[in-house]
């Protein structure tokens, strides 16, 4: 018993055992695509109208450095939080009584308590540079940790309280400690 496949010379050439016909896409294939596109183009402005990811602060406070006087403090920062509970903070601090400027990254963590007021804390490192005018012109990087209370009173809009600590090692001999007011705005 023999068994013969017959192939068409213009299946052979294109390499494929069957001829197969080319068909244009129905109304169902259509539609899905379309679907597809328009979920593709719609989906971040959605998952923007849920959650604000992008943060803008300006910041006032008072600095105290262990033993010193406080000094007055000012500065401003931007925070991405991809989900709603996590983040990442970039700040730049004015100390103006100490003569140092101050720019920190750190992990933002934060907890709601009501539906307007949330418990946040941070941790991450403090890159600090004492002015050319001050006593030594030293700079140092150091940890930094920090806990407060963030109050919405409009929707894009709140009010943070914020104790920051920096601990002193290296050429920041002493720890500074800062109180902060922060008006922040979710873009």
């Amino acid at each position: 018993m023999a068994i013969s496949l017959a192939y068409s010379e213009r299946s052979r050439e294109r390499g494929s055992c069957r001829s197969v016909p080319k068909t244009r896409p129905g109304l169902p294939a259509r539609l899905t695509q379309a679907l597809l596109v328009a979920s593709a183009l719609a989906a971040p402005h959605v998952a923007h109208a849920r959650h604000r990811a992008w943060a803008a602060a300006f910041n006032v406070g008072v600095s105290r450095a262990q033993g010193t006087t406080t000094s007055k403090d000012f500065g401003f920062s931007g925070t991405y939080k991809p989900l709603s509970w996590l983040g990442l903070r970039a700040a730049y601090e004015s100390v103006t009584g100490f003569e140092m400027t101050i720019f920190s990254l750190a992990a933002v963590v934060s907890v709601p308590l009501t539906t307007r007021i949330r418990v946040v804390g941070m941790a991450g490192g403090a890159h600090w540079t004492e002015s050319p005018n001050g006593q030594r012109g030293a700079r140092g990087l150091n940890p930094l940790v920090a806990a407060g209370l963030s109050y919405r009173f409009m929707h894009p809009m709140s009010l943070r309280l914020q104790y920051q600590y920096i601990v002193g090692r290296g050429a920041l001999s002493q720890n500074l400690r800062s109180l902060l007011l922060s008006i922040r705005y979710r873009l």
